[in-house]
């Protein structure tokens, strides 16, 4: 089973017929999708950055663009109505598309919020973005949420912004062992490196194809291993992302096994699906 992790519903995935055209095109079974932005048909066609940067956490350049962007559109306050957006295209295709919701403190009392639309829409995870808005780790607002997500075994994605960030979330980590985690874009891998942490419950996200290079896609599998990593596109953010990178992880030194592990498996099993 092929399993594009991380999505947004816009761009390519946009509509029920353009969701199915790309993942039938890419041999896809299905994706995770999370908000984006709302109505918009636009793919964005980015610079292979990590290929020019190799050992180099790139995605520490953009967070800086994506946070200066996000703060003049307010594009956040969107994000609520994305949810609803993202539930009826899995009404439309449940067996293709799986929800994450995107919380965001539009939404009023994060638990509240996450505890009614886990009992409506059944979805199978949470993202949050520190670019997007103010969430970190040190907050009220996102200790609320990570405390729900590991009361209610469902995965927490999370987009990080700066290496400050990954220390504290390594921190909070070390004293919730059970919190179902997945790093967002392989950053701070580094980070997780150098300070030897890992756990049964931490996983990285190998998404976007032209921010997350092979070298570091590499240094993940060898450090977490190969069942520790998830594939994921980031559509529409990077122009056909979605093969290259199933392409990629079919053209690594590893074995068939860890390679539908990273493709697929590891989301199948972590999302009970």
């Amino acid at each position: 089973m092929i399993i594009d992790g991380h999505a947004h519903a816009c761009g390519d995935f946009l509509t029920s017929k353009s969701i199915l055209e790309k993942l039938d095109k890419s041999n896809t079974d299905k994706v995770v999708l999370v908000p984006g932005e709302l109505g918009s048909s636009k793919n964005y066609p980015f610079p292979n950055l990590a290929s020019l940067f190799p050992s180099f956490d790139v995605v520490k350049i953009t967070n800086v663009l994506t946070k200066f962007v996000i703060g003049i559109i307010g594009a956040i306050k969107h994000i609520p109505e994305g949810n609803e957006f993202v539930h009826d295209l899995v009404e439309q295709l449940p067996d293709r598309v799986i929800q994450f919701v995107w919380v965001t403190k539009q939404t009023g009392n994060s638990k509240e919020y996450l505890s009614n639309k886990l009992a409506e829409w059944n979805f199978k995870g949470v993202k949050m973005h520190q670019c997007w808005e103010n969430s970190a780790v040190e907050s009220n607002f996102f200790r609320g949420v990570a405390e729900w997500v590991e009361e209610n075994y469902i995965p927490l994605f999370v987009h990080l912004i700066s290496d400050r960030e990954v220390r504290k979330i390594i921190d909070y980590k070390k004293s919730h062992p059970k919190l179902k985690l997945i790093i967002a874009h392989l950053f701070g891998l580094e980070l997780f490196i150098k300070a030897d942490f890992k756990d049964t419950n931490l996983y990285f996200d190998i998404s976007t194809y032209q921010m997350t290079s092979t070298k570091r896609v590499t240094d993940a599998i060898e450090f977490v291993g190969a069942e520790r990593v998830v594939m994921g596109s980031d559509t529409p953010y990077g122009k056909d992302n979605l093969s290259k990178n199933i392409e990629r992880i079919n053209n690594l030194p590893i074995s068939e096994n860890q390679k539908e592990m990273i493709l697929g498996e590891n989301l199948r099993q972590l999302l009970k699906i």
